[in-house]
């Protein structure tokens, strides 16, 4: 009897300790695959975040070489119907730019924003610029080289931020939110 007894004891120790194994090993395959299933989402995330990024940079330097155009047509032009057709564009091409700077303001980091924010300002002042010249009380010559002027600076602000841009998009993500989970 001690025989059978030793037998059972032995197989409901050996059955428990194979039970508490499976479960273990099962525990270890569900942790492994919510681990994988983390990553793959916080790589999907990041990928949509770094597009939307990317959309949000890509509108805003369509709409600063917009201003470009417009203020070197006004800086071109002499008065007449051209000169009035494009200081018309200015104020409306120049809100489009404040519109893709507070979206890009949503998804940008610091970096960005302050390169953005130059091209921004240069724009606003060559717009103020242009919207003075040909009234009385102002040199038209001294407008005009102002506006010249600050539409290089207008141009040169701008590769800064494609530049910065370059940087930022290619970037991987912060270690604080890749180490998430």
């Amino acid at each position: 009897m001690d025989a059978g007894v030793a037998g059972l004891i032995g197989a409901l120790g050996g059955g428990f300790l194979g039970a508490a194994g499976a479960w273990g090993a099962a525990l270890i395959a569900f942790r492994g695959a919510r681990y994988q299933a983390d990553r793959q989402g916080n790589a999907a995330h990041e990928q949509w975040l770094r597009q939307l990024r990317r959309d949000a940079s890509l509108a805003f330097i369509s709409e600063a070489r917009t201003l470009a155009e417009v203020i070197n047509t006004c800086c071109l032009a002499r008065h007449g119907t051209e000169f009035d057709t494009a200081v018309q564009q200015v104020t409306p091409t120049w809100n489009r730019l404040k519109t893709a700077y507070d979206a890009l303001e949503l998804e940008a980091s610091g970096d960005l924003l302050q390169s953005a924010d130059a091209v921004l300002k240069s724009g606003l002042d060559t717009a103020m610029a242009i919207s003075l010249r040909g009234r009385p009380g102002n040199s038209d010559d001294e407008i005009r080289s102002f506006a010249l002027q600050n539409r290089l600076s207008i141009h040169q602000n701008l590769d800064a931020f494609i530049t910065c841009c370059k940087q930022v998009l290619h970037q991987p993500a912060p270690l604080e939110r890749r180490n998430r989970g």
